[in-house]
């Protein structure tokens, strides 16, 4: 990491209304350096980096980038002097080849316009050997993985001539290999000088690729320092303000199996070829169960046959001892279960949409009157949702994109809750939230099991699974390996049977 500072925002303040989104908070960047930006949904991550983009102007602050001023407000201009942003969700074109997406309104051309298809190619090949990415020029991009889309985004700013890059959440979507793979790009950038702003909520990765770390909480800068002078728990303190247990209460998980309700859902021998064979599952009323295993265990797929999005082939399932035929998501709604996917954006929200919409529409007979949507129902039903989850900013009509990841899956949690379902099944339910979201999902949970709810998660997080499991069922080569209660439950125990033979 050089001592030449890049960029430098100075007392950067943006007001919205009563609610002040940043006020007077500083950054700086070095040349070849990865600094990470951390804080709660809300704290003022997003705006900042609207800032720092031009999306947005501030109220007041400075923005310099090598000495020189950025003017506010002025994406190109943004773009122009250095700075461009690699989002959580893919900016490209997934029907165009990576070469046109690399290259994008910038052809090269020769004569009277026309392309230089040679030229264009030779080019963006020595950027990708300076910078050490391995990309099919040819291939369309909707047909890479998802790390892959991410290095043709690194690559597009590259050809931006970028020297400072912003990465909003990077891998959120990413397995654990991709991300070593990502974070091998990145070193790369460190390496030629690049400054990379690295916005996460996970908090290994901060300290396994950044350099230095700054905490914003509340719109102002809570603490600046190099990572190898911090640790997890001053991040925490800083980013919530107090201490949070990684348990979250160990309490609960100890639940003795006969202090939890009825079985409210069950399964027995049930099998989808090719994906799960011979499942038997059993979710008490108050109990929270949690299915765990590698990458590849078919854990979704066997959820998502509970919720009859993906039928089983033989099996029966029984909703309060009573077998039931789920072949379609409406008759598990009809049951009373509610589903929450592991791609909130591509199969949850309709994120264009109100929050409002969004929280009614799997009970849209409620809030109905003769086929008729009654926005009196559909508002008092809405509000008392967001009120109860705490889903912030609490405004009805803002677009489901609007949110934070964390209050979007509150959103799609609450509407569930809003038709009464007391069987819930989640799917990586804290991917891409923070930490202070994840407490208060893991609370909210809680909360529901007390009140009789049977819970089942799906989580490839493991201090996830220790916190908040009353049971734990490990799940490897599309079958049950091993099951766990109370003292049982502990991280070696779960990755023996995890990474082991499939017990007979």
């Amino acid at each position: 990491m050089s001592d030449t500072m890049l960029l430098s925002a100075y007392g950067l303040s943006k007001h919205y209304g009563a609610h002040h989104a940043l006020d007077g908070a500083d950054l700086d960047l070095r040349a070849g350096e990865v600094h990470a930006l951390v804080g709660s949904n809300g704290a003022g991550k997003s705006t900042l980096v609207k800032i720092l983009t031009g999306a947005v102007g501030p109220d007041a602050g400075t923005l310099t980038l090598a000495g020189m001023p950025v003017p506010f407000g002025d994406p190109k201009a943004a773009l122009d002097a250095g700075i461009a942003c690699i989002y959580q969700e893919a900016n490209l074109v997934p029907a165009l080849s990576v070469l046109d997406n690399i290259v994008l309104g910038r052809h090269p051309t020769r004569r009277f316009g026309l392309l230089d298809r040679s030229a264009q190619r030779q080019a963006v090949r020595e950027l990708l050997a300076r910078h050490d990415l391995r990309l099919d020029l040819d291939a369309p991009v909707q047909t890479l993985p998802t790390v892959q889309q991410k290095e043709v985004e690194i690559a597009k700013a590259l050809s931006l001539n970028a020297r400072v890059i912003l990465m909003d959440e990077p891998t959120a979507w990413l397995a654990h290999a991709e991300v070593e793979k990502l974070f091998h790009s990145i070193r790369q950038l460190r390496a030629q000088g690049v400054a990379v702003l690295y916005i996460s909520h996970i908090l290994d990765e901060i300290f396994a690729i950044a350099d230095r770390v700054t905490v914003i909480r509340d719109g102002k800068v809570r603490l600046m320092a190099p990572i190898a002078a911090t640790s997890k728990a001053a991040l925490v303190e800083a980013m919530l303000g107090r201490e949070l247990a990684v348990e979250v209460g160990t309490a609960h998980r100890q639940m003795p199996q006969s202090a939890a309700g009825a079985v409210a859902l069950e399964c027995h021998g049930l099998s989808k070829a090719g994906l799960f064979q011979d499942m038997a599952l059993q979710v008490h009323q108050g109990e929270i169960v949690c299915i765990t295993g590698l990458v590849g265990a078919k854990r979704s797929e066997f959820v998502r046959a509970l919720f009859g999005a993906e039928p089983a082939d033989q099996g029966e399932i029984l909703i309060h001892g009573r077998r039931v035929s789920l072949r379609e998501p409406a008759a598990a709604i009809r049951h009373g279960i509610g589903f929450v996917p592991e791609d909130r954006r591509r199969d949850g929200l309709f994120m264009g949409l109100p929050i409002g919409a969004n929280l009614v529409l799997a009970y849209l007979p409620l809030v109905t009157r003769a086929g008729l949507l009654v926005r009196r129902l559909t508002r008092a039903l809405g509000r008392r949702q967001v009120e109860d989850l705490g889903i912030v900013p609490a405004r009805l009509d803002l677009p489901a994109r609007a949110l934070s990841g964390g209050n979007q899956q509150k959103v799609l949690l609450g509407r569930w809750l809003a038709g009464g379902a007391r069987i819930l099944i989640l799917d990586e339910p804290t991917v891409g939230v923070d930490v202070g979201a994840k407490a208060d999902i893991y609370q909210l949970l809680r909360r529901l099991a007390s009140a009789g709810a049977a819970i089942l998660i799906v989580s490839s997080d493991m201090e996830e699974v220790l916190a908040i499991a009353d049971r734990v069922i490990v799940m490897a080569q599309g079958r049950v390996s091993r099951t766990f209660t109370g003292h049982e439950v502990t991280q070696g125990a779960i990755l023996s049977a995890a990474s082991g033979e499939v017990a007979q």
